[in-house]
């Protein structure tokens, strides 16, 4: 009558084994990086002029698309705003709204 599930591990159980293995890789990870700057000092220096290259073209990147996003806002702000309506089928060239209040 009952489906037995063979899989019956618990929903935190595998949360904390994520924690566990995510915390473990990131000391493992810090580590081996700790041994490289001790093997070649010149890599901390390597590893600072990568991360201001980094900002620095993030900085560029955003700085840009304010730019343009300024550019297109002057550019709409020359013209005036116009409503335009289209309808399905003929065009007529009056029209005449009706407007029934109860």
């Amino acid at each position: 009558m009952f489906e037995r599930n063979s899989h019956t591990t618990d929903i935190f159980e595998q949360g904390y084994r994520s924690l566990q293995k995510g915390i473990l890789l990131f000391g493992g990870s810090l580590v081996v990086l700790a041994v490289l700057i001790f093997l070649f000092p010149a890599l901390i220096g390597y590893m600072f002029a990568a991360f201001i290259l980094f900002v620095g073209a993030l900085l560029l990147t955003a700085g840009f698309k304010v730019w343009r996003f300024k550019k297109d806002i002057e550019s709409q702000a020359e013209k005036p705003l116009t409503a335009t309506f289209q309808t399905e089928g003929p065009h007529y060239t009056q029209r005449r709204i009706i407007v029934v209040m109860k």
